[in-house]
């Protein structure tokens, strides 16, 4: 069985290039936010002024809240049970037995993206630059709600 590490799932907005990363969705992201860091697959955990937590969709598209304050979410992020439906991580187990590994800037991407095939094809992951995968995403999706 695969072990991930934190970092292999998470990465912290201190690490990321968030304005750059938001820059790609004028129509979806706005407003005031803090960034609190990423999925493996570039989703976006965010902090508004109310309080509330939430996280940008690459694959469906929309924001979604996810948490009424930052400690239900640290509660749901280390939940097992919240890690996979959330940050896909029997996904990513798959995806290091088969030796598919991303940089420290990197996101794991699909080609296609899931929504012209309307699902994840594992066979089809890939590492790709952080900003590239948010601006694919963004293509596809940004304004979807």
């Amino acid at each position: 069985m695969t072990t991930l590490t934190w970092s292999d799932i998470f990465i912290d907005a201190s690490l990321l290039d968030t304005s750059g990363l938001l820059a790609n969705w004028p129509k979806t992201m706005t407003g005031k936010m803090r960034a609190l860091g990423c999925s493996a697959f570039g989703d976006l955990y965010f902090e508004r002024q109310n309080g509330h937590i939430e996280r940008l969709d690459l694959l469906e598209g929309g924001t979604h809240i996810i948490a009424s304050d930052i400690e239900e979410f640290q509660i749901m992020m280390n939940s097992p049970e919240w890690q996979e439906t959330n940050l896909l991580t029997e996904g990513m187990c798959l995806l290091k037995e088969k030796g598919v590994e991303r940089g420290a800037n990197q996101f794991y991407g699909f080609a296609p993206h899931p929504a012209f095939v309307g699902r994840i094809d594992w066979a089809n992951a890939i590492a790709l630059d952080a900003n590239v995968w948010h601006s694919i995403c963004a293509q596809i999706l940004d304004g979807n709600e």
